[in-house]
């Protein structure tokens, strides 16, 4: 009885001929196993520090049980030592679609194995999917990917199809992708490759997959702030000018490829580098949107303009002292975002629209003090509810919650409204049952900061002493913890918010006039 091959053998053996009627595929050069080192020759017999005829007969019994390379194994060179460990460990998985040897998986395989940042595992098994292009069957499929990554203790998941016109690769991590951050490989985000894969392709692989990776401590972020400014020179040929033989759907998939890894790169070099990194995202996102077809669907381009907002908005945090035109910028992406992104086809792509275009109006208020972003940002978070309700998904809705909180203080604020500050508290204290001191201490402090100034701000436009003391009881919590986890900047905001308080307390106190007591 023969032992059946390990499904595994296929991705590492060398490619053989695809069989008759399937298209030819390039193939790369399998990484080449260290040999064994052959022993030493035996010590003279005359040296007594040799261990004499004992050491001699383990010696040759060694020698015999040595397995004698191959002809092959002999003419080969060997291995050049990796200059650095492996950082992310990925996992390939059979392409859906893929002849019976597996050229096309085998193909991505080596392609990414050859490269000593990665330690790269088959999984030989598709993701199946009858129409790749239906955005909702790809969601149905995603809690698959991501138990595929957890199973194999791995960073990242390479899945996708192949067909006669190349490749559809999706990116999958363990988590859940949090679309609502910039540069993010969501199950929708395709990179779109020719079948036959060159040097170009080859090197938009890695860095895709370098800037789809999410690091998980300090050295991966380390590993990341120097491989992808390096991962993503060879592309600027590419991207500059992507081939016309390519099709539409392959230059687009190109160009948000290297809009994303621009993206990435700009978050993750010094400020003072990374506007030329957003120039060059932008540009890539915005050539990319060129190339969509009046056939496209309406996501796809609610998707490209949804990436091109949130590049704008991390932007805008990052380099502040330009914060407002490329906040403006942002708002506009945002909005035409959500214009195209339907709740029913892509409901987490279409929530995250509309929690992140809340967020950019309330900053974008705070710059201009426009009340009108104000009641447009309520309207976009509350909607964003629908998707992340408590039950569902508690963490994202008390985020969502804790914005709410923070619009109400600020348009409370400019009314000089009690009421609407009043919802404001009533919001944080909602968040404040989901965000514990003891699961989540750093959220925790933040919404108390919140709590805080809407009772300061509730004080002083509806009166009454009994809010400053909860203010100032929450802000002296806030900063407690700020303190003790080292976050330096929200300890020194809760403690200016503090002595306000206590200096209202002061004059209040200065100005009190006490009624005599006649009796």
């Amino acid at each position: 009885m023969t032992t059946p091959e390990d499904p595994r053998a296929k991705f590492t053996r060398p490619l053989t001929r695809p069989g008759a009627g399937a298209p030819a595929r390039n193939t790369l050069p399998a990484r080449i196993e260290p040999q064994p080192q052959p022993h030493p020759d035996p010590p003279p017999e005359d040296n007594p520090a040799n261990g004499g005829g004992l050491a001699r007969l383990l010696d040759a019994v060694a020698k015999m049980l040595q397995p004698k390379p191959t002809a092959k194994e002999t003419a080969e060179v060997a291995p050049v030592p990796r200059a650095e460990p492996a950082v992310f460990s990925v996992i390939v998985a059979a392409m859906n679609g893929d002849n019976p040897d597996g050229a096309a998986s085998q193909q991505l395989y080596k392609a990414l194995d050859l490269r000593q940042t990665l330690r790269v595992k088959p999984l030989p098994r598709p993701f199946l999917l009858e129409n790749p292009q239906d955005p909702m069957q790809v969601t149905a499929i995603v809690t698959n990917t991501r138990h595929a990554v957890a199973e194999e203790d791995a960073d990242l998941l390479v899945w996708g199809n192949v067909s006669k016109d190349g490749y559809s690769l999706r990116f999958a991590g363990a988590n859940v992708a949090d679309e609502e951050k910039p540069a993010v490989f969501s199950p929708q985000f395709r990179l779109e490759l020719p079948l036959n894969l060159g040097e170009p392709q080859i090197h938009m692989l890695y860095a895709a997959v370098l800037a789809a990776a999410d690091p998980s401590n300090e050295m991966q972020r380390a590993a990341l702030r120097r491989l992808l400014p390096l991962a993503i020179e060879p592309l600027e040929t590419l991207a500059a000018k992507p081939p016309m033989a390519l099709s539409m759907g392959q230059q687009r998939s190109i160009l948000l490829t290297y809009a994303h890894v621009s993206t990435a790169c700009a978050l993750a070099v010094p400020p003072s580098q990374a506007d030329a990194w957003f120039d060059k995202a932008a540009n890539a996102y915005l050539g990319a949107e060129k190339r969509l077809g009046r056939a496209d669907p309406a996501w796809e381009t609610g998707l490209i303009h949804k990436y091109l907002a949130a590049s704008l908005t991390a932007r805008a945090e990052r380099i502040k002292e330009k914060a407002l035109p490329y906040l403006e910028l942002a708002v506009k992406h945002w909005r035409i975002a959500a214009e195209n992104l339907t709740r029913g086809t892509l409901p987490q792509e279409w929530a995250a629209t509309q929690t992140r275009l809340g967020v950019a109006l309330h900053r974008l208020d705070l710059l201009t003090g426009d009340s009108d972003l104000l009641r447009e940002a309520l309207g976009c978070l509350q909607a964003a509810l629908q998707v992340h309700t408590r039950v569902d998904a508690p963490n994202r809705w008390a985020d969502i919650m804790n914005s709410i909180a923070q619009v109400l203080e600020v348009y409370g604020e400019q009314l000089k409204n009690p009421e609407v500050l009043q919802r404001a508290i009533d919001a944080c204290h909602l968040v404040l049952e989901v965000r514990t001191r003891d699961r989540m201490p750093l959220a925790w402090a933040s919404t108390l900061n919140t709590l805080g100034s809407a009772l300061f701000l509730m004080d002083r436009h509806g009166g009454g002493v009994a809010h400053l003391d909860e203010a100032a009881k929450a802000f002296e919590d806030a900063h407690e913890v700020f303190k003790a986890h080292g976050s330096k900047g929200p300890a020194q905001v809760a403690a200016r918010n503090l002595a306000h308080v206590h200096k209202l307390a002061e004059e209040r106190k200065g100005r009190a006039v006490i009624d005599p007591d006649w009796r």
